[in-house]
């Protein structure tokens, strides 16, 4: 990309993909193999805290209803009344984002009271419950583990793990399969997910043989 050329963003697809990465570095790493694109990892965070994350679809009156609520009731149950009131559908950790990048913080008295909230609750092992996205996890000796995980297993670094038939519902372990993070990106990118595993595996064959053959290129 050459200096001085102004980098045109795909906001859109930011704004409906930034909360599926755990890090800005893979979020940009996603962005720049779907666009095709070379943007650095400073210049890109840089662009979506100036420009998109902070203000994306929170209006001035939400906002000011944030800094008004948020330090004492908590992300949850700011979650729960800020979809309520202005009909949206935000997460609890979507919620704790945009106050953090306001600045906001919880009071100490409602970190006490949740504190007593939370004391009661306890899980045997084995319980699943939906937490990040709708996503089971279930408890174990070593704390919680999304279930796609303890189905499938040990997973190669850099890989994710799909749905053969597309249902996020269905973690039988040979409807799972581990992929690479670039090819799943392709795989939304060209939409080639499918309900019949069989056109899914064709996909992922496919988009692997054509990095295969750039790589040999």
């Amino acid at each position: 990309m050459g200096a001085g050329i102004p980098i045109t963003y795909d906001d859109e697809w930011i704004v409906t993909n930034w909360q599926d990465f755990r890090n800005w570095k893979k979020l940009c790493e996603a962005y720049n193999e779907v666009h095709d694109t070379e943007i650095g990892y400073n210049t890109f965070k840089s662009h979506c805290n100036r420009e998109l994350i902070l203000n994306y679809h929170y209006t001035q009156e939400q906002q000011e209803w944030l800094i008004e609520n948020y330090p004492h009731l908590g992300r949850v149950k700011t979650a729960k009344a800020f979809n309520n009131k202005f009909n949206e559908n935000r997460s609890a950790q979507a919620i704790k984002v945009i106050c953090s990048r306001l600045g906001l913080r919880v009071t100490e008295q409602r970190k006490q009271e949740i504190g007593v909230e939370n004391s009661g609750r306890w899980h045997p092992l084995g319980t699943v419950v939906k937490k990040q996205h709708g996503e089971p996890y279930v408890k174990t000796e070593d704390g919680w583990k999304r279930l796609k995980d303890i189905e499938f297993g040990d997973k190669p670094r850099g890989h994710v793990i799909a749905h053969l038939d597309n249902n996020p519902d269905n973690y039988s372990r040979e409807n799972l399969i581990a992929i690479p993070r670039s090819i799943s990106v392709k795989m939304s990118k060209n939409k080639f997910w499918s309900d019949e595993p069989v056109i899914t595996k064709t996909g992922i064959l496919c988009l692997t043989l054509e990095e295969a053959l750039k790589e040999t290129s």
